[in-house]
């Protein structure tokens, strides 16, 4: 008797176990489809974006699997509820003492209600996102969350630069069916005011599409071995293709912080350094050669980036910028430093001051927050995202891991990016955070 109810026991822990690995796998495929989904900006289907559907996919993926799985608190992450429920106290304040319905821009393509909700949507699914990731990194599945984001990005890369060249020579391709970020209908690939032809893939704009890849950009050196990084030269093409400022100085930015953080003097990091530097030449010839100019003159990226960079650094700041009419509202409207005006509030006020029949967008993570949830909101946020590098510079054990450079120098350059081109965190930005916070614990733990 006793031998069959041991026997029934080790078929039900082997049940068990069988179930646990099923829901894992199912947790990753859930993973890359929604990444995939992502993606595709650009589109939509029976009037919903993509984009909205892979949001909504990573809230309902988190509770399915608090629902049949013990999920983990992430660190740092009630300061992001802090952050959250703060939102939604000063939003709600907001509505009840203020008329935003009437405020709405003419070329509105939702209901006040709905857009207001669509902000609180998309930070639940960055929460969502991080969630997930985070419990697949528990799960032992880092090289399946590092493999799948940059096999998918590397493929978003091919599909961008085949795009680019449909346009030049009339090759087939569909067409992006979504509203432009400026509220217009994209009746074909679009010729962007710039010295060359731009990349954007999938993406709505050049921009959105060189921030997406910076991430997949960086993690490609963990996943590729090979001293010749295939991934990193598609996407890092692509991303120069773009002629995103944001996108090429963030990368530049966050792969020099991250290794002067972990010791410039170092062998290994010398090492990694000059690999990176040499790819990068690489990439400059590969897209000197593909890059296609308005002009007679064969596109030049350094002096693209001159032209765009010296009126910022040497005539007047980012007011010099095309982001400069942001600057000119901060001037002439100082947030308020106790109380905000609520997610989506604050870009309907914004919108109404430049007289613009679309909602306009801050360009800032920081700016977004300060306006909408007031200096406390702000405070939160700032916990929240530096957070995470204080604990990696005071962590002797996590420097002396030369593969941590490619996850600090995507992190840091999300934070760099978020000052000048995005009001709202991305699903991307959700994985490397994620990563970071990971290795920060298994060092921390080792």
């Amino acid at each position: 008797m006793e031998k069959i109810l041991h026997s029934e026991k080790i078929v039900f822990n082997s049940l068990n176990e069988n179930n646990k690995v099923r829901i894992t796998s199912v947790a990753i495929l859930a993973f890359s489809v929604l990444l995939i989904v992502n993606a595709l900006a650009a589109y939509c289907i029976i009037n919903i974006p993509f984009e909205w559907l892979s949001q909504v996919g990573f809230v309902a993926v988190i509770i399915f699997l608090f629902i049949n799985r013990n999920l983990y608190i992430v660190p740092g992450s009630r300061i992001l509820f802090s952050l959250f429920f703060w939102a939604i106290i000063v939003t709600s304040v907001n509505i009840f003492f203020k008329d935003y319905i009437s405020l709405m821009p003419a070329s509105s393509t939702t209901s006040y209600y709905f857009f207001v909700c669509l902000r609180f949507i998309k930070l639940l699914s960055f929460i969502a996102a991080v969630y997930l990731i985070y419990w697949l990194l528990l799960k032992e599945k880092r090289h399946s969350i590092i493999k799948w984001t940059v096999i998918i990005g590397t493929v978003v890369s091919v599909i961008a630069v085949y795009y680019y060249f449909a346009w030049a020579y009339g090759l087939p391709a569909p067409l992006p069916n979504r509203l432009s970020t400026s509220g217009n209908i994209i009746t074909k690939f679009g010729i962007y005011s710039y010295a060359f032809h731009r990349a954007a893939g999938t993406f709505r704009e050049p921009s959105h599409l060189a921030q997406w890849l910076v991430v997949p950009f960086f993690l490609s050196f963990i996943y590729c071995k090979k001293k010749i990084n295939i991934y990193a030269i598609i996407i890092g093409i692509t991303i120069l293709l773009t002629g995103s400022l944001t996108g090429i100085i963030g990368g530049i930015i966050g792969f020099i912080a991250a290794i002067i953080i972990t010791n410039i003097f170092k062998l290994d990091n010398l090492k990694i350094f000059i690999r990176v530097v040499g790819l990068t030449l690489i990439v400059l010839i590969i897209f000197n050669v593909l890059a296609i100019s308005y002009t007679t003159e064969r596109a030049n990226i350094f002096k693209i980036i001159n032209n765009r960079l010296s009126p910022i650094l040497f005539k007047g700041g980012m007011v010099q910028s095309n982001r400069g009419y942001v600057y000119k509202y901060i001037s002439h409207n100082p947030p308020s430093l106790l109380f905000g005006s609520g997610l989506g509030n604050s870009n309907i006020l914004f919108s109404q001051y430049l007289n613009s029949n679309a909602i306009c967008s801050f360009l800032s993570l920081y700016f977004n927050y300060l306006y909408s949830t007031g200096v406390l909101g702000l405070i939160f946020l700032c916990i929240f995202l530096f957070n995470p590098v204080i604990k990696v510079m005071l962590s002797k054990e996590i420097r002396k891991d030369s593969q941590i450079i490619f996850i600090i120098a995507p992190y840091i350059s999300y934070l760099a990016m978020f000052a000048v081109h995005s009001e709202e965190f991305s699903i991307m930005f959700a994985i490397i955070y994620a990563l970071m916070i990971y290795e920060i614990r298994r060092y921390k733990n080792s």
